[in-house]
């Protein structure tokens, strides 16, 4: 259903979108006209199709109802078929967000994205954002945070000596929500002349992601998180600072 949702967003970037089943072509009309699906609809019946790809769902036994269905999951190929990016889980009810997908694999910045935080600070402004503003259960969002450091001005990555305080995104436990591992950029190794020290920094502009799966919750909840950091420019070192995030995210059911 939410790729029926974004289905204008892809035609208008030029995107094909097209959806493999293992249910019988009767199953997947009667399916496609009780939700006004209008992208296509494969039927592979005896799975030939989805073992080639290698996505059969071998979590199921042969004698269930339900062997042959593959793991549920997304293909981002290019025009000449060239795989760029694939995403699959061995849960069937976990997935990540048409709208994630297309921000992060196709570089599509005209989705309907969720509510933006922007915090400015004498050294930085650090903009945090949601790849869509609302979440089924099982469904993987993105939490991003885009940093842009002011001129002149650095701060520390990891690893760092004692005594000093790495660049760190954290999240506030939700119940029923899992925050994944946060994904930061390889800093650059500097000389700081003044100390005598050549530590780990970013400069410029860094975005940090994480993933935000929705395992069992079944309400909106925020999204609290804080970016902990420490800026430095060729003259001193300035003492560790702090920005905090809240951004809410509208719970979906499932159809």
């Amino acid at each position: 259903m939410e790729l029926q949702e974004n289905l204008e967003i892809f035609e208008r970037n030029g995107i094909w979108s097209c959806a493999i089943s293992y249910d019988p072509v009767e199953v997947l009309g009667r399916f496609a006209e009780k939700h006004n699906i209008s992208y296509l609809l494969l039927s592979d019946v005896e799975s030939k199709v989805i073992r080639r790809f290698g996505i059969l769902n071998t979590n199921i036994p042969e004698d269930h109802p339900w062997y042959g269905v593959p793991f549920p999951g997304t293909f981002m190929v290019k025009e000449d078929g060239t795989v760029i990016d694939k995403s699959f889980y061995a849960n069937h009810g976990v997935r990540d967000s048409v709208d994630g997908m297309l921000q992060k694999r196709f570089q599509v910045n005209d989705t309907k994205p969720g509510m933006r935080q922007i915090v400015k600070t004498n050294s930085l402004k650090a903009t945090a954002s949601l790849s869509s503003g609302t979440i089924r259960r099982g469904q993987i969002q993105t939490f991003r945070v885009e940093i842009e450091i002011k001129e002149g001005r650095h701060i520390y990555g990891r690893p760092l000596p004692e005594g000093y305080t790495p660049t760190r995104l954290t999240f506030q436990a939700v119940e029923g929500v899992r925050f994944g591992e946060v994904a930061y950029p390889e800093p650059e190794a500097y000389y700081l002349e003044k100390l005598d020290e050549t530590l780990p920094v970013y400069d410029g502009r860094i975005v940090l992601n994480a993933p935000v799966h929705n395992r069992q919750r079944r309400e909106s909840f925020e999204v609290q998180a804080r970016l902990t950091y420490q800026a430095c420019d060729d003259q001193e070192c300035y003492l560790p600072d702090q920005i905090d995030f809240e951004i809410p995210i509208m719970y979906l059911d499932n159809v």
